[in-house]
């Protein structure tokens, strides 16, 4: 996947990663903090994304394991 095609996509999936991160802290202003986070580390790993796997679904896995991390 090209870099500029993968930052299209991550960016059209910053809504529902809020929605997601609001359901999981309950406090927006810590959801947008975790969603940073996320984004920060899927750009930092996008070498790591299989092209033609769904993006979604591995932004999801990394949000998710971001808020169990901090929450140890």
């Amino acid at each position: 996947m090209k870099r500029a095609d993968a930052k299209v996509e991550l960016v059209s999936h910053l809504k529902v990663l809020r929605a997601f991160a609001i359901s999981l802290i309950r406090e927006p202003s810590a959801a947008d903090d975790l969603v940073q986070e996320t984004v920060l580390r899927a750009w930092a790993n996008m070498h790591q994304f299989q092209e033609g796997t769904n993006m979604r679904a591995w932004l999801f896995t990394i949000l998710r394991n971001e808020f169990y991390a901090t929450r140890r």
